[in-house]
């Protein structure tokens, strides 16, 4: 999928470019080789769909907040780069280890954390790539088999349950927000009651993408 991944970015950067430069200039620079590998730091391997993103923007620079230029995903999800990606799977195998601390008296059989899910709502081989203003956070999973690669979303403050899939993959994920741009079609995030499409500020130098 990397390669139709590339295809996708050039014309979002391209579209962006064009028509909001404001979120194209949010933009930040590719991640260093290091920086990518340090998500993972060989408890699994990246999905090459993950580093080809940050290998062409190490996330973005969101300086005016959830609502401002810079945030180009849905409901003011903000694209972390690969020092946030790192920072929240290690949050997330903190809190498994917590989990696991809390429980292990009551089930002797708790399996290798890197095995199964804990609580309600983490897993080791999740990558948090993105997060709205509620807490609530795009993940790329990395569990093996199917589910590797999916794009999930959750994690909301208060869930009482899992993330749920959004996408199959970072390709579809950035394919469906081009059409948006492009296009005008909605995109609905699970938890949010209405579907949004995407509205350009203004139309000169400062534009920048709008979800309404």
């Amino acid at each position: 999928m990397t390669n139709d991944l590339n295809v996708v970015l050039d014309r979002l950067d391209a579209w962006l470019e064009e028509n909001a430069p404001a979120d194209h200039s949010a933009l930040n620079s590719p991640a260093t080789r290091e920086d990518i590998e340090a998500i993972a730091d060989r408890r699994f391997p990246l999905h090459p769909d993950l580093a080809a993103w940050l290998e062409r923007h190490n996330g973005v620079t969101a300086a005016k907040g959830h609502n401002g230029p810079g945030v180009i995903l849905p409901e003011g999800l903000i694209l972390h780069d690969a020092m946030g990606m790192r920072a929240g799977q290690r949050a997330l195998e903190q809190a498994i280890a917590e989990w696991v601390d809390e429980n292990e008296s009551e089930d002797p059989d708790l399996r290798d954390i890197y095995d199964g899910m804990y609580g309600y709502a983490f897993h080791v081989r999740w990558v948090p790539i993105a997060t709205d203003i509620t807490g609530g956070k795009l993940i790329v999973d990395h569990r093996d088999g199917e589910r590797f690669g999916n794009v999930l979303y959750g994690l909301q403050a208060g869930d009482t349950e899992g993330p749920v899939k959004v996408w199959d993959s970072l390709s579809h994920m950035f394919q469906d927000l081009l059409s948006a741009l492009t296009d005008g079609t909605e995109i609905r995030l699970p938890g949010y009651a209405d579907p949004v499409t995407p509205r350009l500020s203004d139309s000169d130098d400062h534009a920048f993408v709008r979800w309404e």
